[in-house]
């Protein structure tokens, strides 16, 4: 048997067990040793000066219920338990409570996986409002490339009265640092954040048109890389509602088709002298 096996028998079996947690009157018995060597916390309430002769432990915090406390002992005991949308923000409060930083880390790797999009966006809001503990909105962000292709909601996830949109700082680290992927590139990042705008506008009972898309957009539209957006979005949708200054578009078109006159004319040599001579960009 491994040790992590014989960890996680001993926590289903209880076996020896010399102490109490009391959780909203039930009870949960559990192991000092391995409490004192996981948690800091946990071995004050033990070991310190006013533990109770009885080792008998009262957890009275209402945002927290015996399940939840019992997955966190689970952790402590195997460094693994049951995380889900439901009790993750249970286990981050417990995780800080009890200075068990791993325990966070393990929920940030593990619950973006397995979310739908939606949900991973409802999770990244969440890790936002937790001050990106663990790096868990970069983590959700990492799987948005995997999840979007299955998904045909945008930049939304659910709540009590249905789906809303993200908020503007969420908007705003999608833009920053989701990975761009052979499946999920720029334009499809753009696209996105075009969708969410337009949406903020019927939202707020505004006019979708350039004015008000172009105030929405501001904040996101310098981290767009404008070289790997192709000429259709840059031509239409940009272009149409003025997202960018015409100077920087203009821009944009020049070194396109000076990437597109050398691609054809790699290295061409002329004789100026000759009459025949003609400029690269007559053939265009």
């Amino acid at each position: 048997m491994s040790l992590a096996s014989a960890f996680e028998k001993v926590f289903e079996s209880k076996e020896g067990a010399d102490c109490t947690f009391l959780v909203h009157n039930q009870e949960l018995p559990a192991h000092q040793f391995i409490l004192a060597n996981r948690s800091p916390v946990l071995k004050a309430m033990i070991k310190g000066p006013m533990a109770p002769s009885t080792q008998r432990h009262e957890i009275t915090d209402p945002q927290i219920t015996f399940d939840d406390f019992n997955n966190f002992i689970k952790f402590i005991y195997t460094e693994k338990c049951e995380v889900s949308l439901e009790n993750v923000e249970a286990l981050f409060r417990l995780s800080d409570m009890y200075d068990v930083p791993s325990l966070s880390e393990f929920c940030a790797n593990t619950l973006p996986k397995s979310l739908k999009l939606k949900n991973l966006l409802k999770f990244a809001k969440m890790g936002m409002a937790l001050g990106n503990k663990s790096n868990v909105v970069n983590k959700c962000l990492n799987e948005v490339p995997n999840k979007v292709r299955y998904s045909s909601s945008g930049l939304q996830h659910e709540s009590q009265s249905g789906m809303v949109w993200i908020s503007p700082e969420l908007v705003l680290e999608f833009v920053k640092y989701c990975p761009r992927t052979d499946s999920f590139k720029e334009e499809a990042v753009f696209e996105k954040t075009f969708e969410w705008a337009k949406g903020q506008c019927k939202e707020k009972n505004l006019e979708i048109n350039a004015e008000n898309l172009k105030e929405i957009m501001s904040p996101f539209v310098p981290y767009f890389d404008l070289e790997k957006i192709n000429l259709g979005i840059l031509t239409s949708t940009i272009y149409d509602y003025e997202l960018i200054p015409e100077k920087q578009l203009l821009k944009r078109f020049v070194d396109y088709f000076k990437k597109e006159v050398k691609k054809h004319n790699p290295s061409p040599t002329y004789d100026m002298s000759s009459p025949y001579s003609y400029s690269l960009y007559d053939q265009y």
